[in-house]
């Protein structure tokens, strides 16, 4: 059971042999001990005693008050010499935790050899309590002659008055099997005196039942576990259910799987090894888990596998089970999905469909609150979103599916990638439903990309559908930035948006100069009837319109009260709120598209 040192001894390595030349004897300790050799035990033993070596170890028990002593702390600024000894302390307590735990292992063997000759078990405590000027709880607790862990908690409490976690160690490893009923009893003893366990105790908890694992049905042992209050703190536990013979009992092994990383166990690549074998034939899990098997052992292949979204789409179809087994869940629960990818250790991607899964299922209806949630937390992990997630909420049937698709598409846009989705039909939404705001955010989200992206222009079938909320000048303002930047004739449904938004004498004046220039691009934009008072005059400065000026903003109509292109488009732009330096963008294209098609019509003006 404590053949390696158990809970309180360390594995060192070979820089721990340098300050350790009794390691070797220990080792011999530890092994006879779990032999059961009780002689073998006691003649290492008292090799181990008979080392002037030991006496090093001194200088740490006048530093220590406790077997578990604080450690020693240091400034970050402190002299380098302060940090060498801090070291050398440090090194000395886990050293000197190591004896203390093979001369426990002495006194267990002794005590099985002398039976009630307890003051032989006491000259072995006051030993090394003399030896290094130290009391030892755990030794005092390990002489304790009782018939459960729990008896000699008891007994130690009545002497000392407290129990503490070096107690409680010792007195597991005295009675290393522990029966469900005894673990329960235990636990409930440490409740009552306001005793918490320690990472070190639980660990020794959990080994108890591990142990039975091996030889009894491991979910069984695993839920009598979990029943009597001890959790679990490793991947053993998990590792034995994952190896057992199907078909499972109480859960999936995925499920397992979720449960070990929802209590922040990190998983190791025997996890992965063993899961990726169990699920065979299990199409995306599987290949989840054997790209985290070969990920760990080639890191690059993992980011690989990360950058393919190979792991983001296992976490994403959990959200999806969970979504069909439990209607009810809340988005609170679902985000634990952002706390199981960090322990795993994969990290949330561009794109990723685990925030499309959380913004189609676990947002409710009408709250966008949980929507800005959701983007803010995955922001806060390095995520920005693409154009697939604006697909896959547009694919979903979340009632809110339109909304969440709007917001993300501005994050698309801000990010600076081009828009690679079908939007039409969530523009349709907007304007069917008369939510004005929202489809001229979407009809911005194009024109922003037009300013960043200039070979990107805005689709025909976008900005016709965005013609129809109207009025007039809204309409031929985005009429004006198609002609600005799109060399494509004039389609008739773009034609028929502009006339259905002709309701005053004005506007149909105007719809007629366009019907008259029979919506060729070049026509109309030199159509005189629609330019600015400085274009007509001659004074539109550069042939490539740097040199024109706006006129007053608030006056884009011409005198006699007509609507020139600048003036349209500025009225349009304005109300997509766009910054000052796409709206002077646009503006100079749209001055260079003027004066080029006047150059091509030969100036000549409609009529």
């Amino acid at each position: 059971m404590e053949g390696n040192g158990g809970a309180r001894a360390g594995d060192g390595g070979a820089s721990v042999d340098a300050v350790m030349p009794w390691r070797s004897l220990c080792d011999d300790i530890l092994a006879a001990y779990k032999a059961k050799q009780d002689i073998v035990v006691l003649q290492r033993f008292e090799e181990l005693q008979a080392m002037p070596e030991l006496d090093l170890l001194l200088e740490v028990s006048r530093r220590c008050e406790t077997t578990t002593g604080a450690p020693i702390k240091t400034s970050m600024n402190g002299d380098i010499h302060d940090n060498t000894a801090a070291t050398a302390v440090a090194v000395n307590a886990d050293a000197l935790e190591k004896v203390e735990f093979c001369w426990g292992r002495a006194l267990l063997a002794a005590k099985r050899l002398a039976g009630d000759d307890d003051e032989h078990i006491v000259t072995i405590v006051e030993a090394f309590e003399q030896r290094f000027e130290r009391p030892s709880e755990y030794l005092r607790v390990l002489a304790i002659t009782a018939d459960s862990a729990l008896e000699v908690l008891q007994l130690h409490q009545l002497v000392e008055g407290s129990i503490s976690a070096s107690a409680i160690t010792a007195a597991l490893h005295m009675f290393p099997s522990l029966t469900a009923d005894r673990t329960r009893e235990l636990l409930e003893f440490l409740r009552i005196n306001d005793v918490s366990l320690t990472n070190e105790v639980s660990e020794q908890l959990e080994k108890h039942f591990v142990m039975r694992m091996k030889t009894e049905d491991a979910e069984d042992v695993f839920q009598e576990m979990c029943s009597v209050g001890v959790k679990p703190m490793s991947t053993r536990p998990y590792n034995l259910i994952f190896m057992k013979s199907t078909p499972f009992r109480y859960m999936s092994p995925v499920e397992y799987y979720l449960d070990m990383l929802d209590r922040g166990i990190a998983p190791e690549n025997s996890t992965f090894r063993i899961l990726s074998k169990q699920t065979q034939n299990d199409g995306f899990t599987n290949q989840h888990f054997r790209s985290l098997a070969w990920g760990n052992a080639t890191s690059g292949r993992r980011r690989d596998e990360d950058e393919r979204g190979g792991t983001q789409l296992f976490f994403a179809m959990t959200l999806e089970d969970l979504a069909k087994s439990k209607p009810e869940a809340t988005l609170e629960e679902a985000l634990r999905v952002f706390y199981r990818m960090d322990v795993e250790g994969t990290p949330l991607t561009n794109g990723s469909p685990v925030v499309s899964a959380l913004l189609t299922h676990f947002c409710r209806q009408g709250h966008l609150e949980d929507a800005e949630r959701v983007l803010l937390m995955s922001q806060e992990r390095g995520f920005r979103p693409t154009s697939l997630t604006v697909q896959q909420l547009l694919r979903g049937n979340n009632p809110d599916r339109f909304n969440h698709a709007e917001m993300v598409l501005q994050q698309v846009v801000e990010a600076g990638e081009v828009i690679q989705v079908e939007c039409v039909e969530l523009l349709r939404y907007f304007v069917a439903e008369k939510i004005r705001s929202k489809a001229v955010r979407v009809l911005r989200a194009f024109v922003i990309q037009g300013y960043q992206h200039p070979s990107e222009s805005i689709p025909f079938a976008i900005a016709s559908m965005a013609m129809k909320l109207g009025p007039f000048d809204w309409a031929l303002g985005v009429l004006a930035v198609l002609l600005a930047t799109t060399d494509k004739p004039v389609g008739r449904g773009v034609q028929s948006r502009i006339r259905y938004t002709a309701h005053d004498i004005r506007s149909r004046e105007l719809l007629a100069v366009l019907e008259k220039c029979d919506w060729k691009r070049e026509r109309l934009l030199s159509a005189a009837e629609l330019q600015e008072p400085e274009s007509n005059n001659g004074n539109s400065g550069a042939s490539d319109g740097g040199g024109a000026a706006w006129v007053n903003p608030r006056n884009h109509h011409r005198p006699d009260r007509g609507l020139s292109w600048l003036g349209a488009m500025h009225i349009a732009l304005k109300e997509m709120c766009v910054g000052s330096e796409v709206l002077e963008a646009y503006k100079k294209t749209l001055l260079q598209a003027i004066e080029k098609a006047k150059e091509n019509c030969g100036s000549t003006v409609t009529g």
